[in-house]
């Protein structure tokens, strides 16, 4: 299961916090990294705050991944694409680049669900993509394309309406099936 993921690896990390007193900036940033990743921005909020100024200052990863932290707190994706390019250590790269897909394929759930319509350089910002790759990802996704003179707008695949029965509906079909039973 995806939200298992680093279950194992995030216990290991906290009880290692709990056991030692000073810990090294790697353990603090697989936590942090671990924590965005499975959204408990919470508690990547309160390991912020338990790190030591001097880590806080002396390790730019650390400082970076606080960056990420606050555009997701704030629900700003731009910004959350754009911190996430960096240059990340061998610890934390394979969590920041599943937190990276993770967030991009929520932006287009998220999309898909509220937007009929979309302009795609809204969507260039939004996911920090290059048109190509925006392009190749909507088609997968079945949006389809339109233009607006020079502007183009991707339609996400609209979203089958289940029809729901109305409570008067229902309630005559119950006194039909009462009115049945006591005859």
């Amino acid at each position: 299961m995806q939200s298992n993921k680093y279950k194992e690896l995030l216990q290991q990390l906290e009880s290692e916090e709990l056991e030692h007193i000073e810990l090294t900036p790697e353990v603090y940033q697989q936590l942090m990294a671990i924590y965005l990743y499975q959204n408990e921005l919470s508690n990547a909020k309160l390991l912020w705050m338990r790190i030591p100024d001097k880590l806080k200052v002396e390790n730019k990863e650390l400082a970076q991944l606080n960056l990420l932290n606050l555009a997701l707190h704030h629900n700003n994706y731009a910004d959350f694409f754009k911190h996430i390019n960096y240059n990340w250590s061998e610890n934390v790269k394979s969590t920041i680049d599943d937190l990276f897909a993770k967030q991009r394929e929520d932006i287009f759930t998220l999309t898909g669900n509220a937007y009929v319509s979309i302009y795609e350089e809204h969507l260039l910002d939004m996911v920090q993509m290059a048109p190509n790759e925006l392009r190749t990802h909507c088609a997968s996704l079945g949006w389809t394309q339109e233009q607006d003179g020079d502007r183009v707008i991707w339609l996400p695949k609209a979203k089958e309406i289940v029809p729901v029965r109305g409570n008067d509906d229902q309630l005559l079909k119950l006194t039909e099936f009462v009115t049945f039973l006591e005859n």
